[in-house]
């Protein structure tokens, strides 16, 4: 009565082995498993790397506009062809400086203002102060490198840095999960014999047990 029918998955795998369709099903279960935290490691590290190489690069601008306002040469340069990406005040509104030094004239595009755009018409000349060892590199009056049109050259990336590895943080935990990763180990079968745990007990419960006796 409680055996089951001959022509049953169950019966047909034997007794103690998984009939072949729940194999191939659990084995796919881990194969999405593997999927999902491969996915959730490459968003976690792909977001860290992406916030960490900002702040890097911001860094890297700081450092090199202090060095080129206490070394730099003061040449006065012709700013022209502004461009507003987003609109007044607002995006990565850009202008070209062109200036001479060394009798070698250059031109390069930065920043209009900060980040955010510009606030107002830029002027019509501004002054740069250049490395007088590498004259393609300087800092402008406000404050913009050479090199600040750049995409790393944006706070705003650090959130969506962030929010890429929080979101694979999340994959790869729910991925972890379910294979038992951090489930904690069962506690082993209680020692017998010599070694085994011995009770200690309290001063009042030997009294009791010697009265007893």
């Amino acid at each position: 009565m409680g055996e089951p029918p001959t022509g049953s998955p169950e019966s047909a795998a034997g007794p103690g082995r998984v009939p072949g369709r729940w194999r191939r099903l659990r084995s796919g279960l881990r194969g999405i498993h593997r999927g999902s935290a491969a996915l959730g490691l490459v968003l976690l590290l792909a977001g860290l790397a992406y916030a960490v190489a900002i702040g890097a690069y911001k860094w890297h601008l700081h450092i090199k506009a202090e060095r080129l306002r206490a070394d730099g040469v003061p040449v006065l340069a012709t700013v022209s062809d502004r461009r507003d990406t987003v609109g007044r005040g607002g995006g990565t509104d850009t202008v070209q400086v062109w200036y001479e030094y060394g009798g070698v004239q250059h031109n390069e595009r930065i920043l209009c203002g900060s980040a955010g755009g510009c606030v107002e018409e830029p002027p019509e000349e501004m002054m740069l102060w250049v490395d007088p060892e590498r004259p393609a590199e300087f800092v402008a009056a406000n404050g913009n490198t050479d090199d600040s049109v750049f995409f790393l050259n944006s706070w705003g990336g650090i959130p969506f840095g962030l929010l890429g590895a929080a979101l694979g943080g999340g994959f790869l935990f729910a991925a972890l999960v379910p294979t038992g990763m951090f489930d904690r180990p069962a506690p082993g079968p209680p020692r017998r014999g010599r070694g085994r745990d011995r009770v200690r007990r309290t001063r009042a419960a030997r009294r009791r047990g010697k009265a007893r006796r």
